[in-house]
């Protein structure tokens, strides 16, 4: 399996554009698989500079309905005419972050033609080896977010995730976890996707949402050293981090985590 970063926060490479958001290249046996489209299209351009064809990608998955991770998805569809598009089936719904007394726009707008779409409600096997997950309960996070919002029967509400999903992808003797920006929560996802897998999970790659994290918080202090002992005690062989991870909180964990624990930008290419 080859994986390559096409989008993130920062890039390893001058020639590569970076912005807030996430994509994932994915080359595994016959597929080529996006995980995550973005926040614009410079994921396009970073794949051309990578020598990428995406018109040859037949498989999408966008973790959750937020702007970051998929506002590429229109120029997606208008180069490639073959991929068959996996989101929630709630990929579409209101989506807002509070500023202030401002409520800010973040969702994902809804593409006219829906043929190539395929709307997960619950855990959906793609290949015997590609599973997506969905129904992942949401724990209310000590490191959270309260500022993302979402518009039920014209009200604002706090957002419970249930747009996000998850990729899954055995590879011989890994079992690789794809999670966008992980809001349920990095352990709880973890812990319970390794309940349903029939093998432990090997790899974790995406964004673990701790970039709210405050150093001189005690209480957030105390769970992170507490998490980064316990991912680093599980059999996971390597914690690919990146996105909204957070350089506070990445730092925070590295030492706990040791070399389990990566960061990756735009441009990193990981060989599994």
């Amino acid at each position: 399996m080859k994986i390559v970063t096409l989008m993130e926060n920062g890039s390893i490479d001058n020639r590569l554009k970076s912005a807030h958001g996430l994509c994932f290249y994915i080359e595994h046996n016959e597929h080529k698989i996006l995980f995550d489209l973005g926040p614009n299209n410079d994921f396009i351009k970073n794949a051309e500079v990578l020598g990428i064809d995406l018109t040859e990608v037949d498989t999408v998955i966008i973790s959750h309905g937020h702007y970051d991770h998929g506002r590429g998805l229109k120029k997606f569809l208008q180069i490639n005419s073959k991929a068959t598009i996996y989101v929630s089936k709630n990929i579409f719904s209101k989506q807002y972050k509070k500023i202030k007394f401002l409520y800010i726009p973040i969702g994902l707008k809804k593409p006219k033609d829906l043929q190539r779409f395929v709307f997960i409600n619950n855990s959906k096997k793609l290949t015997d080896d590609m599973k997506i997950y969905s129904k992942i309960k949401n724990v209310q996070q000590i490191i959270g977010d309260d500022s993302l919002l979402t518009k039920r029967n014209n009200a604002y509400i706090i957002d419970h995730f249930d747009h996000e999903i998850y990729l899954v992808i055995k590879n011989e003797k890994n079992n690789v976890l794809f999670s966008g920006c992980s809001h349920k929560g990095i352990e709880n996802i973890v812990d319970e996707i390794d309940k349903k897998e029939t093998t432990p999970l090997t790899h974790i790659l995406g964004g673990f949402h701790f970039s709210h994290y405050e150093p001189q918080d005690l209480i957030q202090t105390t769970y992170l050293e507490s998490l980064g002992k316990k991912l680093y005690k599980k059999k996971v062989i390597k914690y690919f981090s990146c996105h909204c991870t957070g350089d506070d909180a990445f730092a925070a964990l590295k030492p706990l985590m040791k070399e389990k624990l990566i960061r990756i930008k735009t441009g990193s290419v990981i060989n599994l």
